[in-house]
């Protein structure tokens, strides 16, 4: 799995202007939201989602490089594991998504330090962690792992401005309508459903991208030794 690792940040150092960008890009732009309209439920809402959006390009631009450079069909050939090649891609993705969360942190609790405020962002973090983990697990099928939140995005932008109808519709379970919802009133109920949503989602993720994995292993008649 360190050979995974080591491929992964490879990629990174070959992108790092662009990835410093989109990571300045994304503090930004939360930052902006915080300072334009002190609400943290406004903030968190907008362009908290924004944000989220830009702050995934980065595992979607790494995994994008990987699969053009045919990176991925060597770590397919090589005879890793599908929980090696996921394990590993997740231990390189997930630092910088740390590193914008706690700029994130840093930011909000400067603007208001209170109780509902710290449980938005503990959400606000649970969200972005499951978007992140999203575009890991599901790009052994999707290639370019960017299309998943991008979904999401889409389909919030049908019926993003109710926010009492979203809170009942479907979109209420996928992760950037949750981030929308961020705006409303932070219930036991919907805290429940932003933890449980993430936990079964990324568990499904990962046994798509697990299984996707082990079929191309499986398929491979002369792996790499």
């Amino acid at each position: 799995m360190n050979n995974i690792i080591k491929s992964q940040m490879f990629i990174m150092k070959q992108k790092i202007v662009s990835l410093t960008v989109i990571f300045i890009a994304a503090v930004v732009v939360i930052a902006s939201g915080f300072l334009l309209d002190p609400n943290p439920g406004e903030a968190f809402s907008q362009p908290g989602s924004m944000a989220m959006f830009i702050v995934m390009c980065i595992p979607g631009m790494v995994i994008s490089y990987s699969y053009s450079e045919r990176i991925q069909m060597y770590e397919v050939m090589a005879g890793f594991r599908p929980h090696q090649i996921i394990l590993g891609k997740t231990l390189v993705i997930l630092p910088p998504l740390f590193a914008f969360l706690a700029a994130s942190a840093i930011i909000s609790l400067i603007n208001d330090n209170s109780p509902q405020t710290v449980e938005r962002l503990l959400l606000y973090c649970i969200l972005c962690v499951r978007a992140t983990l999203c575009i890991v697990f599901l790009s052994p099928l999707l290639k370019i792992g960017t299309f998943a939140p991008l979904f999401s995005v889409m389909l919030l932008m049908v019926n993003g401005s109710d926010m009492g109808a979203l809170a009942r519709s479907p979109l209420s379970l996928l992760c950037f309508g949750q981030c929308a919802l961020l705006v409303r009133d932070i219930t036991e109920g919907f805290v429940i459903r932003v933890i449980v949503s993430a936990v079964v989602s990324c568990a499904i993720y990962y046994l798509i991208g697990y299984f996707t994995l082990k079929k191309k292993i499986n398929l491979e008649p002369h792996q790499l030794t």
